[in-house]
C-alpha cells in the first residue's frame, strides 16, 4: 500500500502547511483506459535542495499570501501532520496505512520544497517540487503512476476530536509534458455536509524529479476544466525544472 498511497501527497502538504488537517465513480476510473506513452526526459538530474526551493518560489509567485517551505521546514510540517493523523480513527481499517503515509513521508534522499498560495475566498493552490537522489523512492512513484490503482481506498473516512471527514477519490485522464502523469479528484464531506469543489491534484515525473500541483476549491468545477487548468500549471513546472536542473 505504501507505494500506491503517494498520489495524495500534495493534499497532505497543503493540509500541513495551511493547518487545515483539522473512483468511486466511473469517469476516469483507474484502469479504464491507457494513456499514450509519454516521452521520458533523459538527462534531467535531481534538483538540489536550493534548486527545488527556487523552483517552488517561482511557481508560487510573489503574492502576499504565498508561503514557501524548503526541505527542513517541510519535514517539520509533515511531522506535525503525523501527530494529528495518529489520533484519527480511520475506516475501513485497511486504509489506515494509506492515510498515515501522507503525513509520514520519509524525505531522506529527497530534496523537496513546497509553495502554498491561499486565496481571499478560501481556495488554495499548492506546488511541490522534489529532486530524488534516492532512486528506489523515485522508482516507487513511477510504479504508482503507471499502476493508477487506489487499491480499494477510493472511499474512506477519518474521525478526530468529534469531527468526521469522509473522502471519495477518483483518478482522472490527464496528459502533460512530464514523463509520466497522474491526476486525481478528491471530494470531501465534513460532519455530513459536502465540501464544495473538493481538491484536484496532478503529479508529473521529470527525469529524476517529481512535481505536483494541487488546487483546493470552494466552488464546483467540471473535471475536464479542472484538469486542463492543472495541466497548464504542471507544464510550467516541468519547463522550470528542466531549466533549473543541472
Amino acid at each position: 500500500m505504501k507505494k500506491r498511497s503517494l498520489w495524495v501527497l500534495p493534499v497532505a502538504v497543503a493540509l500541513a502547511l495551511t493547518g487545515c488537517s483539522s473512483n468511486s465513480g466511473t469517469e476516469g476510473a483507474a484502469g479504464s483506459s491507457e494513456a499514450p506513452q509519454e516521452q521520458e526526459s533523459a538527462g534531467v538530474p535531481a534538483l538540489t535542495a536550493e534548486q527545488a526551493a527556487a523552483v517552488a518560489k517561482t511557481l508560487g509567485g510573489d503574492g502576499p499570501n504565498v508561503q514557501v517551505l524548503a526541505s527542513d521546514a517541510l519535514s517539520g510540517s509533515l511531522e506535525s501532520a503525523k501527530g494529528l493523523i495518529d489520533q484519527m480513527e480511520i475506516e475501513p481499517a485497511k486504509c489506515a496505512e494509506f492515510v498515515s503515509q501522507q503525513g509520514t513521508q520519509d524525505l531522506d534522499g529527497v530534496n523537496m520544497a513546497a509553495a502554498i498560495v491561499v486565496g481571499e475566498t478560501g481556495e488554495s493552490n499548492s506546488y511541490s517540487v522534489a529532486g530524488y537522489e534516492d532512486t528506489a523512492k523515485l522508482d516507487a512513484i513511477k510504479g504508482m503512476v503507471d499502476a493508477k490503482d487506489l487499491q480499494g481506498c477510493e472511499d474512506f473516512s477519518m474521525s478526530v476530536a468529534g469531527q468526521k471527514v469522509s473522502a471519495s477519490a477518483k483518478i482522472l485522464d490527464a496528459e502533460s509534458d512530464a514523463d509520466k502523469t497522474i491526476a486525481t479528484h478528491t471530494a470531501m464531506t465534513m460532519n455530513g455536509e459536502e465540501v464544495p469543489g473538493g481538491s484536484y491534484q496532478i503529479q508529473g515525473v521529470v527525469g529524476e524529479n517529481v512535481v505536483a500541483v494541487s488546487r483546493t476549491q470552494t466552488g464546483e468545477q467540471a473535471d475536464g476544466e479542472a484538469v486542463k487548468a492543472l495541466v497548464e500549471e504542471l507544464n510550467k513546472a516541468v519547463e522550470e525544472v528542466k531549466a533549473t536542473a543541472k
